[in-house]
């Protein structure tokens, strides 16, 4: 297990990187004609120069303090022996460089720098920057979640009829998925307060840690897209689990989080008849 004088170490450094890198996605935040290229994944995947930049310089800056620390991240644009697919107990850092990608393009402000790091498998740092909002979520473990500074605490919401609850509808886009989302969406959405997306996991993580969101879903998603959310939420007193209940694992991060176990409790209930279900509203779904 990681040592705090070792946890505090690699937060002192990673800190200020994570401040520069946040500098950098402002600037492309702020460019007009940002050029756009697809990734593999569809004609939704999208990826722009900023979010290599980012991935760049945060892998250059850590392995010439770290040269044997490893790296999970969404672009791998440094092609080296560092890059892995597997979590070990290594440190590992774990990073999303432009989550939200498509909103950082349109100027929309729910877009982060996203970094976690992991020793022994377990995330024992989380930073969430959102420069346009000019918030800066951090975490270590066992000592509390803060945006600028400031200490923060999930809701005690206990009941979805009172809750906010935030669901990526953009997973739509995915034809072998979109029946199964499509069905949760309905259910949650017709028993919870309001439904809400912002196209930025890491965003509405952040949200639920700092008591904006009372709970949130997601599935079918990477390690970088909620590893550090997920230590901010548990870090800010919140619960995060399997969809299903159990325990949340980080290279398959399908979760439910919310400020209360009741809440989260009802969300897995709802999800769970979605699931059971072949259609919607009483029509099957194309």
């Amino acid at each position: 297990m990681a040592t705090q004088t070792q946890i505090d170490e690699l937060y002192e450094f990673i800190f200020p990187l994570a401040v520069r890198a946040g500098n950098i996605l402002l600037e492309g935040y702020q460019e007009a004609g940002k050029a756009v290229s697809l990734k593999s994944g569809g004609f939704y995947d999208v990826v722009t120069e900023y979010d290599n930049k980012i991935e760049e310089f945060l892998m250059r800056e850590i392995l010439a303090k770290y040269p044997d620390h490893k790296f999970i991240g969404e672009e791998d644009t440094a092609k080296n022996d560092n890059i892995t697919k597997e979590l070990t107990d290594a440190p590992t850092w774990i990073i999303d460089p432009i989550d939200g990608t498509s909103n950082f393009i349109k100027q929309i402000p729910h877009v982060c720098v996203s970094i976690g790091l992991s020793i022994n498998k377990q995330i024992v740092l989380g930073i969430a920057n959102n420069p346009p909002q000019q918030k800066l979520y951090t975490a270590k473990l066992g000592q509390g979640a803060y945006c600028n500074g400031e200490p923060i605490h999930v809701s005690t919401c206990a009941r979805i009829s009172e809750a906010n609850v935030a669901y990526e509808v953009c997973l739509l886009h995915a034809a072998k998925i979109r029946n199964k989302h499509i069905k949760r969406i309905y259910h949650v959405g017709a028993q919870a307060r309001r439904l809400l997306a912002y196209s930025c996991v890491v965003d509405s993580l952040c949200m639920v840690a700092a008591g904006n969101l009372d709970a949130f879903h997601i599935e079918d998603m990477y390690p970088w897209d909620c590893a550090a959310g997920y230590l901010l939420i548990s870090e800010a007193g919140g619960v995060v689990t399997h969809p299903y209940g159990g325990p949340y694992n980080i290279m398959k991060p399908d979760l439910i989080c919310a400020g209360t176990e009741s809440l989260r409790n009802e969300m897995e209930q709802l999800i769970r008849r979605a699931d059971r279900e072949k259609s919607v509203g009483g029509g099957e779904i194309a």
